[in-house]
């Protein structure tokens, strides 16, 4: 017998390595390969199957083909490829309790039975062997015996299943019937829940239409006041203009033609500086500031002090006035429940001075935050007019 040279520890090591960097093998898969090295396997033998598709129990059965020193032909019969590691087992015990190989490649040909089966059939042949006292160095009649003798083994097996497969089939067929009420009634239960949810998801659906539609009149609403708000606004705008225009045009006349009620009247400062104070009728004091030359260098204009003193009187009426009344914004909003951005823009407007009636219009009518934005703008526009 040839003796086998042990790997190195140098070389075992890199092989090591080599086998962690396979992300195919597990460290199961690793361990035996390792095991079988350190047993007296080379690297050669060991790639004979950590080189092909096997799982564990595959592997298993190839690594105990090597060990056992089983010829080439043994092992491609045991290993064929399409049997699974079970019946690589059974193939495997069976030939080396003494089966014949030609035997053990007949019961494995057909790779669509089950280890059981397998098992079963290689049994049989085995107690047969036994009795006879044949083995694997038997004579070769009688190795054709046998295997004629496991050929119709196996197709009495074989009509064995079918006819188990056609009885299996019968039985869960009168399974099936003896269950199909109970499962007509769980049908007809979940068909009666489904209907149920259909109905109430309908009745969502109605309310959310109903919704809508009110939804859109109160838009289509909001969005004519808007465009008279606008129109007003721009009505409101070109009626500014035109009496901006007719106050600079009578500004200029008052300047140029009204005459003086009284004479002007000279006062002379600390330091010699003249200054002529000229009255002009139910509009205002012109002052000329002139020089010790006589020359007038400046001229400012001084409202009548009581012209200030009945504006002041109205503008403390009217703060009055307004002082009776205050509503509170704050416990008013919280009840409207308003979104983030409809509050934002309330607060814009109370910033941009709107009234507490115009405040109270856009609060009431909940109005969008995009439309709110617009409204407010005209607003002020408005106020701007209002104050000019």
């Amino acid at each position: 017998m040839q003796e086998r040279e042990r790997i190195s520890n140098m070389d075992f090591k890199e092989y090591q390595n080599n086998l962690r960097k396979n992300p195919r093998l597990t460290e199961e898969m690793r361990m035996l390969i390792e095991s079988d090295l350190q047993f007296g396997l080379t690297i050669a033998e060991t790639e004979e199957y950590s080189g092909k598709k096997y799982d564990m129990s595959q592997m298993k059965v190839y690594s105990k083909c090597l060990r056992n020193g089983f010829s080439k032909e043994a092992i491609a019969v045991i290993t064929k490829e399409g049997l699974t590691g079970e019946q690589m087992a059974v193939a495997f015990e069976f030939f080396e309790k003494g089966v014949p190989l030609s035997v053990v490649e007949e019961i494995v040909g057909d790779t669509g039975k089950t280890a059981f089966v397998m098992k079963r059939l290689l049994q049989t042949i085995a107690e047969k062997a036994q009795e006879t006292g044949m083995t694997q160095g038997g004579q070769e009649p009688y190795t054709r015996e046998l295997l004629e003798q496991v050929r119709e083994m196996v197709e009495k097996i074989s009509n064995q299943e079918d006819r188990y497969d056609a009885l299996n089939e019968t039985l869960q067929q009168m399974k099936t019937a003896g269950q199909d009420v109970k499962v007509q009634n769980n049908l007809l239960m979940q068909l009666r829940e489904k209907d149920g949810l259909l109905e109430k998801q309908q009745n969502e659906i109605n309310e959310a239409r109903v919704t809508i539609a009110r939804l859109r009149n109160e838009m289509d609403g909001i969005q004519k006041e808007k465009e008279v708000l606008k129109q007003r606004a721009e009505t409101m705008k070109q009626e500014m203009e035109k009496n901006k225009r007719q106050l600079s045009s009578l500004q200029k006349e008052k300047e140029t033609k009204a005459p003086l009620t009284e004479r002007p009247e000279e006062k002379t400062d600390g330091k010699g500086d003249k200054t002529t104070i000229t009255h002009l009728p139910d509009m205002e004091y012109r002052t000329g500031i002139v020089d010790e030359k006589g020359r007038v260098v400046q001229m400012i204009s001084i409202e009548p002090q009581q012209k200030k003193k009945e504006i002041s009187a109205m503008t403390a009426f009217f703060s009055r006035v307004a002082s009776k009344k205050k509503i509170n914004l704050v416990k008013l909003l919280a009840q409207k429940n308003l979104e983030t951005e409809q509050l934002a823009q309330i607060k814009l407007a109370i910033e941009k001075g709107l009234s507490e009636k115009q405040l109270l219009v856009l609060i009431n009518n909940r109005i969008p935050a995009e439309q709110m934005e617009e409204i407010i703008e005209i607003a002020v526009l408005e106020n701007k007019m209002e104050e000019a």
